[in-house]
């Protein structure tokens, strides 16, 4: 393992108020930032071989394995936490070089066969969603290394004008129709107006602003929407002019995420993007014209024969084009796309996992010295311009979520739509015939492990990482003392920290004096009975 950069995590409890939260670290050559890197652990999910994904998952890995000692097995894990619905443009990334050490195997031999029987009501997951997604899936044609659910419609001509229309109203129609379905089933308890709408795609800047109003209204109608939300669009260059722009902020968009990728045109051409180098100065200059502050660039790293000059070029024109926050991803190969065929992670073109780590240093120490808060793994923000919406997946919030293929997570349940349009024009159709036929109600509520789990790792995406005072008012006592003791066999290696509220680090030996922590199988068996008085034996 590198020896320039870890993977360290800081604890917070209540039994001792010197212990703050859960943090990670990341250590330049030259100096220390503290931020998260870390991911929902998903075994369902491939991801590549890349140093990134595997120390991401180290810190579920060390929880989940010693977890297994309390609780009952998961019936199943997570799968719809991170796909095209909940994260736009979403691709891995972290700071870490090399494997994460192995873990002891036989932690996971005590599982024990009763089940948890107490529902955690302070959970946010069980709150009411004051936030939705909603998915514009129409693309110009998909990118080499796109695997999210869109429809490819071309580039919109005087020919081909009349067909992108109807395609897009009829979309618009029963997107609106699933709306409305929705609201008639869920509104019988009431909910608070929405804080933050999101447009992901897909391309929704390629909608014509009357058919977004129209979307807007919907919602508006039956949800209502706080006078003071963020709503947020993604727009991609050579969409978009500073008129259209105006007429989507009309509609009350208050945000904009522009899907650069690359200040190279060479790589723009080798990604299969649809838009220039060009448009993407022209895209940046519609932004500036229409006087909107709000607005984020999103780049990918890795990218094949991406060089370290080109990276630094695209890290400078990003500062120079002045957004007000950053999102930064590192290319991964996905299943089923055209990259797939042609490149394997980690050979060349594609960048070696050491040069895909400096990288991610790189833009880290680039953007911070430019006046950017590195607040989580993937994204830099001015201060006050964080994005609202996203912070609701990292912090395990309840959301809506609308068309094709989106994921919504509500009253304790993950949704997904279906993926082929097909499909989806027969869900809203059984939707709008019997509204509790198939809204989510069917799906188990995800069980205490899964969002014990869930909960620890999208929090260490943040840099503000997990409040442990708050995460054992959820989960109690015994889930949180084995989280913090499982961490010691890290602390001694030097992956893991501990700092107090005044990002102070607390020595190991004064933290395992602090927790008394035994990896003894008596001392798992003591935490294990304490799990099943606390929640209940249900077997």
């Amino acid at each position: 393992m590198s020896s320039s950069c870890h993977l360290t995590l800081s604890l917070s409890f209540h039994l001792h108020p010197k212990l703050a939260g859960v943090l990670a670290n990341s250590r330049t050559a030259s100096c220390r930032r503290f931020y998260q890197i870390s991911s929902c652990f998903q075994p369902s999910v491939s991801y590549r071989s890349r140093a990134f994904p595997r120390v991401l998952s180290l810190s579920s890995q060390l929880i989940d394995s010693e977890l297994r000692g309390i609780i009952p097995a998961r019936r199943q894990w997570p799968s719809l936490l991170y796909d095209s619905s909940i994260s736009s443009r979403n691709f891995s990334i972290g700071a870490v070089a090399g494997p994460p050490p192995s873990l002891n195997p036989s932690s996971n031999n005590l599982i024990d066969s009763y089940a948890v029987g107490k529902e955690l009501t302070a959970d946010n997951s069980l709150a009411a969603p004051t936030s939705a997604y909603i998915h514009i899936p129409f693309c110009r044609r998909r990118c080499f290394y796109c695997d999210f659910t869109i429809v490819a419609v071309g580039e919109r001509t005087d020919r081909t004008a009349d067909h992108h229309d109807l395609v897009m109203r009829n979309y618009v129609d029963i997107l609106c129709k699933e709306i409305a379905a929705t609201a008639r089933k869920r509104m019988n308890g009431g909910y608070p107006p929405l804080e933050t709408v999101f447009f992901g795609g897909g391309t929704p800047s390629l909608l014509p602003v009357p058919l977004f109003a129209r979307i807007i209204n919907e919602v508006q109608k039956h949800f209502q929407i706080s006078a003071a939300a963020e709503i947020a669009v993604e727009m991609d260059p050579g969409t978009f002019d500073t008129e259209k722009l105006k007429g989507f902020l009309d509609c009350g968009v208050s945000r904009v995420s522009l899907g650069v990728q690359s200040f190279q045109a060479d790589l723009l051409s080798a990604c299969g993007r649809a838009h220039g180098l060009r448009e993407v100065y022209d895209a940046i200059a519609a932004i500036h014209s229409a006087g909107l502050q709000n607005w984020s660039l999103d780049l990918i790293a890795s990218l094949p024969n991406q060089t370290m000059p080109d990276w630094e070029h695209s890290l400078q024109e990003t500062v120079n084009a002045a957004p007000a926050h950053v999102s930064v991803y590192d290319l991964q190969i996905e299943e089923g796309t055209l990259f797939n065929q042609w490149y394997k992670a980690g050979e060349t073109p594609l960048p070696s996992d050491d040069r895909s780590a400096e990288f991610y240093r790189r833009a880290s120490l680039r953007l911070q010295e430019a006046g950017y808060e590195h607040y989580e793994v993937s994204n830099y923000a001015k201060p006050g311009f964080q994005c609202r919406h996203n912070l609701v997946y990292w912090e395990n919030r309840p959301y809506f979520a609308f068309g094709l293929g989106s994921t919504s997570y509500v009253e304790g349940r993950r949704f997904s739509r279906p993926k082929k349009m097909r499909e989806y024009l027969k869900y809203v159709d059984s939707l709008e015939i019997s509204p509790g036929s198939l809204n989510g109600n069917e799906y188990p509520v995800n069980s205490v492990e899964d969002r014990i789990l869930d909960t620890v790792m999208l929090s260490l995406r943040l840099a503000r990482g997990l409040n442990l005072r708050e995460f054992e008012q959820c989960f109690g006592l015994t889930v949180t003392s084995t989280v913090c003791c499982r961490l010691v066999e890290y602390i001694r290696m030097g992956l893991v920290e501990a700092l107090d509220s005044d990002r102070r680090l607390i020595p190991v030996e004064e933290f395992i004096e602090l927790y008394s922590c035994e990896n003894s199988d008596d001392s798992r068996n003591v935490r294990r009975r304490e799990f099943q008085q606390e929640f209940g034996n249900m077997a």
